[in-house]
């Protein structure tokens, strides 16, 4: 009785982890949300918006009912100087892609930027390209 206990557990995660993985495949749409109402996190969804069309490996899609799933982003913006930054406003990233019944399929790391030479003073590029190349190793293999 045991061991078909756990067969019935193993049969049924398999079954979730197929279905998530269906959801993210190569064509699907997606939906990039940003509750916030901060420039500088504005900014960041428009950036993520446009890479992931460059990208093309997801259509992007306009409205969050037309979605196969959604990239939540959590943008937090600061600003001053600190070792690294030269000023300007650091930005912070994290994604979370998420099914149709509201349930968290994959979380990305906390990506951070501060503005300076090397990523041409814009820290929202900087994350979304941090993430973007995430993605792709991830979903794309590449």
């Amino acid at each position: 009785m045991k061991r078909y206990l756990i067969c019935l557990c193993l049969f049924f995660s398999l079954g979730y982890s197929i279905a998530q993985q269906a959801a993210l495949k190569a064509g699907n749409k997606v939906f990039v949300e940003n509750t916030s109402k901060n420039e500088n996190a504005i900014h960041t969804a428009e950036q993520l918006d446009t890479q992931l069309k460059e990208w093309g490996y997801w259509k992007v899609v306009d409205k969050k009912e037309a979605a196969d799933f959604q990239i939540k982003i959590d943008v937090t913006a600061s600003k001053g100087i600190t070792l690294t930054s030269w000023g300007g406003t650091s930005v912070m990233l994290v994604a979370k892609l998420i099914d149709q019944k509201g349930e968290v399929m994959w979380e990305s790391n906390a990506y951070k930027s501060s503005p300076n030479g090397t990523n041409g003073f814009n820290s929202s590029k900087a994350v979304v390209n941090k993430l973007i190349r995430e993605l792709k190793s991830k979903f794309a293999g590449k």
